[in-house]
């Protein structure tokens, strides 16, 4: 793991902490959190911790050395000014700029990263997960351009008609959670789960799927934000075929055997069934929404898509990343794979019924394991080249 991404999850690692802690006292019923503390929540989850995970990713998965360290420090700069311009709303009058201003830091972050992957992969010929993790981070990008946006159009600058404010509203978590999230998910899995990641000459089903999932983020962000229900309607089935291919392609890999082989492999696994249960759910809420839903009707379904897309999919390869890379007792990690997959579990059944007493006893495992991984990899010291080849 290059010195650039070690430093980089130890920043997300802390970062992560207000996601969990506000996420314990919400889960368990024991504060209500206002509004602009919850999208704290939110994006320092989604930013703090996956978006910055992705920076260590694509640093490591691309051969980053220390030319990264100017881009890690200064993405961990805005990023971490990004969450707290948030939590600072409510510290401020409701017309707030410290939002769009921390979201432009971000999108410049974003940009540097994304040039910096097209100049890695200069003269140099894809693999399937260094195509998927571009197109990621392409859609990284298009995502923070609309986050800007919305944050202009928040602070009461015009930038869509007031009429039109709802669809930039829903286009910019589409971008991010159905567009960047899945793709960046899908290329870890590619990078993870085999010994060799084959080019893209080699494995042009790989790029097919690839492709589907990025056309279909694209399908979906356009019809919100221009109000097109066909486009939304089209999104699914390719979603649900870009899905099926990566199954088809690695069946053998996640069959018994695959399973037994650790606990990272583990975790890398029930990623990929948190995947599928992702697209599952996104099937549901788009039908839902073109058959007329009102979508504060379908609010829990919408909540257990989130919490399985960023925690049983992205926080697993993340904390399969930061397993492969440290030194961390193998009942530690048993215990953080445990409590993050059991208690994960039980909160999302608790969501999708509906079911309060359920999010209550699942959220403190959730929650407690998960702190448990901040806490253990934090900590950890790194694997040495010699340790690295027998992980």
């Amino acid at each position: 793991m290059p010195s650039s991404s070690r430093t980089i999850f130890r920043a997300a690692l802390v970062i992560f902490v207000i996601t969990v802690v506000i996420g314990i006292l919400n889960g368990t019923d024991l504060w209500d959190p206002p509004r602009n503390t919850l999208l704290t929540h939110v994006h320092a989850g989604t930013l703090g911790w996956i978006t910055l995970s992705v920076f260590a990713a694509a640093i490591w998965m691309f051969g980053g050395g220390d030319e990264t360290k100017p881009m890690a420090l200064f993405a961990i700069f805005a990023i971490a000014a990004y969450v707290l311009a948030f939590w600072s709303v409510d510290l401020t009058d409701t017309v707030s700029i410290q939002r769009p201003i921390g979201g432009t830091l971000a999108f410049i972050a974003m940009v540097w990263l994304l040039v910096w992957v097209f100049r890695a992969m200069r003269g140099q010929s894809y693999d399937v997960a260094k195509f998927g993790m571009t197109l990621a981070v392409v859609f990284l990008v298009f995502g923070a351009v609309l986050g800007v946006l919305l944050g202009l159009q928040l602070a009461d600058v015009e930038i869509v008609s007031p009429e039109n404010a709802d669809r930039l509203a829903e286009s910019h978590p589409g971008a991010m959670v159905a567009g960047f999230v899945v793709l960046a998910a899908l290329a870890l899995i590619e990078w993870l789960i085999q010994p060799s990641v084959p080019k893209v000459s080699e494995a042009k089903w790989g790029v097919v799927q690839m492709s589907l999932l990025f056309v279909a983020g694209i399908m979906l962000v356009l019809g919100f934000l221009l109000d097109i229900e066909g486009l939304l309607t089209l999104g699914v089935p390719l979603q649900i075929l870009g899905t099926v291919i990566l199954l088809a392609r690695h069946g053998r890999r996640l069959g018994p055997a695959g399973w037994a082989e650790g606990v990272v492999a583990r975790f890398v696994r029930v990623a990929v069934v948190g995947l599928v249960a992702v697209v599952a759910l996104i099937a549901i809420l788009i039908s839902e929404v073109v058959g007329g839903t009102d979508f504060a009707d379908l609010l829990h379904i919408a909540l257990a898509f989130d919490h399985i897309n960023f925690l049983l999919v992205s926080t697993s390869l993340i904390f399969a990343m930061m397993s492969a890379g440290s030194k961390v007792s193998s009942t530690s990690n048993e215990v953080i794979f445990w409590g993050l997959t059991v208690g994960l579990a039980g909160f999302a059944v608790g969501l999708l019924l509906e079911e309060a007493v359920l999010k209550r006893i699942f959220t403190p495992i959730l929650g407690l394991a998960l702190l448990y991984g901040i806490y253990v990899y934090l900590t950890a010291a790194p694997v040495d080249e010699r340790e690295a080849v027998t992980v």
